[in-house]
């Protein structure tokens, strides 16, 4: 039962550690990317790191309610109301780095420029993981240029004009992003 509840708590502690309880050498990453990074993703990225080598990421099952996730609708208002088809859970990954500086930096350059851009600028945006829904995948992106964690539904179209798509704000801080997860455990 506990490695099934790895995730659960996994999010509590990374809820509850400080910015900056990993050091991480920033100006290499910072190096390796080619701009400066947002401190709320600093703040994000510097409280809890991948575990297990083996994995590098946080899976689990989240209570989802649209209304208390999206703080903000940016071009389709209630666009994840229904997304769900009434289930009150949605499966979660979030992405962790390795502690090994080499790891973090390749990390990072697949956050902001990875396969998940099918190859299109989205400017400073992250990839910083997913939820699954009855409707499929929503991403989970961090704007560096905003310091907001956002999330876009990137099978709808428009896909190589990012502010086409139906997207919003999830949050405006690593602590308020963190604290809308709700994993559950699993019996």
């Amino acid at each position: 039962m506990e490695n099934r509840n790895k995730g659960k708590i996994c999010i509590e502690k990374w809820k509850v550690s400080k910015p900056g309880t990993i050091e991480v050498d920033w100006t290499g990453v910072e190096n390796t990317v080619g701009f400066q990074l947002h401190e709320n993703l600093k703040d994000f990225y510097s409280r809890i790191s991948a575990e297990d080598k083996n994995s590098d990421s946080l899976d689990g099952i989240m209570k989802f309610n649209p209304g208390k996730f999206v703080k903000e609708y940016v071009n389709k208002e209630n666009w994840l109301e229904d997304a769900n088809g009434g289930r009150e859970f949605c499966g979660l990954s979030l992405y962790l780095p390795q502690e090994n500086s080499n790891e973090l930096c390749r990390f990072f350059k697949d956050a902001f420029f990875g396969d998940w851009t099918g190859g299109n600028n989205l400017g400073h945006r992250a990839y910083i993981g997913e939820i699954l829904l009855n409707i499929g995948q929503i991403s989970l992106i961090f704007n560096n240029d905003t310091g907001k964690f956002e999330w876009v539904d990137m099978g709808y179209g428009y896909y190589d004009v990012y502010e086409e798509n139906p997207y919003g704000v999830i949050a405006d801080s690593a602590q308020e992003f963190l604290d809308k997860i709700d994993l559950v455990e699993i019996p």
